[in-house]
């Protein structure tokens, strides 16, 4: 499976804009991402572990909920979503 990031989370994972992995679920991925860039843990989840509400996870193209016990296969593609606020 691979992340996809863009935007202000590019600097969290060293600008690279696709992280790949070969984890059974969304959760043992992002355990995984988390381990190899510990300063995203604060970012994107809050104290109890969830996926803070400014984030969205979309598997292959579609927003998700924030199901950590998906299974994931090979070719599947996370992409973690930053929203947009202004004013």
């Amino acid at each position: 499976m691979t992340f996809r990031f863009s935007g202000i989370l590019l600097r969290y994972v060293g600008y690279q804009q696709r992280l790949s992995y070969d984890s059974p679920t969304v959760g043992d991925a992002l355990d995984e991402l988390l381990s190899a860039h510990p300063s995203l843990r604060d970012v994107l989840l809050t104290p109890e572990g969830a996926i803070r509400r400014t984030h969205r996870l979309a598997l292959n193209d579609e927003v998700v909920p924030s199901d950590l016990t998906r299974e994931l296969g090979a070719t599947d593609v996370v992409e973690v979503m930053t929203a947009v606020a202004g004013g």
